[in-house]
This record gives structure tokens, C-alpha cells and sequence, in this order.
């Protein structure tokens, strides 16, 4: 009988079984990101996450979850003084995860989400991009609950030149 709670407790999977795991999942694009190709760009990041997660794919309506995509980056701004004035821009991605019954509105707003933020020169930058997402998809199904939005810093994503 020992060993036997010696294994359980021993397991892997029971040290580190999270709110979503064996929750099956559906990706919900907005036509703008379907229509505009941008898409392609943003589902890659996020699917390769969920492949290597404990969550299974649904095929079709009914799924537990759904897991949607909102970028957001403002016009830019100076930062700092003289030579060392910079053009600089913030970028954000947040990863939302809402139950199937919840209407996810226009704008993107999910129940639950995390947003991934970065300041860099160029935001544009596809390697960044595809960093935040998986930033921010990664902390979402770590830190999933019913409701909210967490921040977390997106300066890890920043590439150099």
C-alpha cells in the first residue's frame, strides 16, 4: 500500500494537473484576422502551444473552451534624450480562454486573459509576434480562472537588430 501512494505522489501528471487539463478547445478567429490573412501569422504561435498542452482539440461546437486572439500597438513615441532618442512602440497580445457559452463581443474582450506586452523599435517584427502569443497562451492555461485579465512582461520577446 505504500508504494503505492509512493507512485501517485511520485506522478508527474498529479504534481502538476492544471484547471484545463483533458478540456477540449476551439479556436475562434475574428473575420478581420481571417479576411485581412493576418490569421496566418497569429494561429501558428498559438496552436503549437496548444498541441503541447493537456488540452485536447474539439471538432466542432460543444468544446469546453474557446481560445481567441487580440493584438493591440499604438502609434509610437520618442524615448530618451539626444543621440540616444528612440522611436519606440508598445505591442500587445493577450490570449483569452472563455467557456463555449460565453459570446465573445466585437472588440475581442474574453472572460479570462492574459496580456503579453512589449515595448520594441519595429512592430512589425514577426519573431516578436509569435514570442508574445506563446508568452501569453503559456500563461493563460498556467494561470487559468473563471474571469480576468493578468499582465505579464513581454520584454523576453524583444529580438535585437
Amino acid at each position: 500500500m505504500w508504494r503505492l501512494i509512493a507512485l501517485i505522489l511520485l506522478t508527474p501528471a498529479a504534481a502538476t494537473a492544471g484547471p484545463l487539463d483533458g478540456k477540449s478547445y476551439i479556436v475562434e478567429i475574428s473575420s478581420s484576422q481571417d479576411a485581412s490573412g493576418y490569421a496566418a501569422y497569429l494561429l501558428p504561435p498559438l496552436l503549437k502551444v496548444l498541441k503541447r498542452s493537456a488540452l485536447r482539440p474539439a471538432k466542432g461546437p460543444g468544446a469546453d473552451v474557446v481560445f481567441n486572439i487580440v493584438t493591440e500597438s499604438d502609434v509610437g513615441r520618442w524615448v530618451g534624450k539626444g543621440s540616444a532618442r528612440t522611436w519606440l512602440y508598445r505591442v500587445d497580445v493577450t490570449v483569452g480562454i472563455s467557456p463555449e457559452s460565453h459570446v465573445i463581443p466585437v472588440d475581442g474582450t474574453p472572460r479570462f486573459g492574459v496580456r503579453a506586452r512589449l515595448t520594441t523599435p519595429d512592430p512589425d517584427r514577426e519573431d516578436e509576434l509569435a514570442c508574445l502569443i506563446a508568452l501569453a497562451a503559456r500563461t493563460a492555461i498556467a494561470n487559468y480562472r473563471p474571469e480576468g485579465l493578468l499582465d505579464t512582461d513581454g520584454s523576453s520577446c524583444l529580438r535585437p537588430g
